[in-house]
């Protein structure tokens, strides 16, 4: 790396920790990132995902320029077509370009006609952001074709940025779950819910920010058992993430 591309990378890190919320977080890393790996269009897409049936979720596209939100939009509601959408079930970051899984035979695909083409868009660079082994949202860089394709040192550099975009993506959403709204006792959200004695134990681990590891080391349970548990509180609270689950605490 370059002395000068070192001191943009440290730039990058500064900003994604010291943003102030979440629209502020997505709208710095877009903007900031810009500078390190060159795009036209840049956008958030939202994760959830159905911890039964595995399905997965798209919603609130988050888009620098404002004005490539339409497509996005689009793409949610179409987003069963798109080749790489199981990079959206990874429970780890995996950045990925288009280039690469079709060479230009993505240009050709029924999805780049229906959407992109009319952006003239060419190769685009995806990393999912993933914390604890749960998928939180899907971070997309699009170029059109006088911009070229992504570079191999482009996609290490986003590779490299993902785990403190990881990490300050969760740690933003854990603040608004527990800034927002008043706050509700446990007993309350148990009868509200009809929690077991055991799902009440993993909750409450849940809302101490504690991780699956530190859950399973503290109740001396399985990981199946775990993540039985938690499917049953996501299914009982009508929920569909863990970030989702901390809302509860504050009646979000």
């Amino acid at each position: 790396m370059e002395k000068n591309d070192f001191l943009l990378y440290n730039e990058i890190i500064y900003h994604i920790h010291t943003s102030k919320d979440m629209d502020d977080l997505k709208r710095s890393i877009l903007a900031q990132v810009k500078h390190i790996i060159p795009y036209t269009y840049g956008s958030f897409i939202t994760v959830d995902i159905d911890p039964e049936t595995q399905t997965i979720h798209h919603r609130d596209p988050f888009c620098l320029p404002d004005s490539f939100t339409p497509l996005e939009e689009a793409w949610i509601a179409q987003d069963y077509l798109d080749e790489s959408l199981w990079v959206s079930h990874a429970p780890e970051s995996i950045v990925i370009r288009s280039s690469d899984l079709n060479g230009e035979g993505w240009l050709q695909s029924p999805l780049f006609c229906q959407l992109y083409q009319q952006y003239d868009i060419y190769d685009t660079l995806s990393v999912n952001l993933a914390y604890d082994h749960q998928v939180m949202a899907l971070m997309t860089f699009y170029r059109t074709r006088s911009d070229g394709t992504f570079t191999d040192e482009e996609a290490f550099y986003l590779r490299a940025l993902a785990r403190h975009i990881n990490y300050a993506y969760y740690t933003m959403s854990h603040q608004v779950a527990q800034s927002s709204g008043p706050a509700r006792t446990m007993e309350e959200i148990v009868a509200a819910y009809g929690l077991t004695r055991r799902e009440t134990e993993v909750l409450s681990l849940v809302f101490q920010g504690r991780n699956n590891e530190e859950i399973l080391a503290k109740l001396t349970i399985s990981r199946n058992t775990l993540l039985k548990h938690l499917q049953n509180l996501y299914r009982k609270c009508a929920v569909s993430s863990r970030w989702e689950l901390l809302k509860l605490k504050n009646g979000i």
